[in-house]
Order: C-alpha cells, then sequence, then structure tokens
C-alpha cells in the first residue's frame, strides 16, 4: 500500500521519493517554484522541493527517500527541468501536464 511517486530534478538525475505523497506531488512542487528561488540550479532547487516534500515530517525514518533512480512502484513522476524551466507530470507513465516555471507561478 501507500501513495508512491518521485520528482525528477532531470538535470542533476536526482530522484525525490514519497511513499504517501503522490497525489499532492505536483502541488508541493508548485508550491516549492512559486517561491522563484533558485530557478536555474537544480542542485538547490533540489533542496528546496525536499523541503517542501517533508516539511511537516522532518527527523522520520521512513516516507521520503532521495536516490539516482526511478523507484519500481510508483504511479506518479514529476520532472522538473531547469534548463527549460518545466514541470511535466506523469502518471504510471502517460504525461498528464506539462508547464513552465512561470506558467505554475501564474496558476490558481
Amino acid at each position: 500500500m501507500g501513495d508512491r511517486g518521485q520528482v525528477l530534478i532531470k538535470d542533476t538525475g536526482v530522484y525525490l521519493y514519497t511513499h504517501w505523497g503522490a497525489t499532492e506531488l505536483y502541488e508541493t512542487v508548485k508550491n516549492a517554484i512559486r517561491k522563484k528561488w533558485r530557478w536555474n540550479d537544480p542542485e538547490y532547487l533540489a533542496r528546496i522541493i525536499f523541503d517542501e516534500m517533508i516539511k511537516e515530517r522532518q527527523g522520520g525514518e521512513s516516507g521520503y527517500g532521495i536516490g539516482t533512480k526511478m523507484a519500481g512502484d510508483i504511479w506518479r513522476l514529476v520532472i522538473v527541468d531547469c534548463k527549460k524551466f518545466t514541470v511535466t507530470v506523469e502518471d504510471e507513465g502517460k504525461i498528464k501536464k506539462e508547464k513552465t516555471f512561470q506558467q505554475i507561478c501564474e496558476e490558481k
């Protein structure tokens, strides 16, 4: 069981894993992008996104991870591309949404 998903920081190949938060993962990334911090710095943006993912669960032993491979049991993948300034949402391998960082900031 679970609600498994990952954020891929495309520029670095780093994956941020959530065991319980895939459904809200786009909203989580959106909250991080809307800060307008470090859009062109994938390492820092990865940390900003991960902070947003774990913000109410820091210090726990499980539920989140950082890796270099896509997990086999996820249903949602959110791809962040700092070169193109885009976020793409894939559900079960199918693209559901693609937006620029600017479009995300203008979204209601």
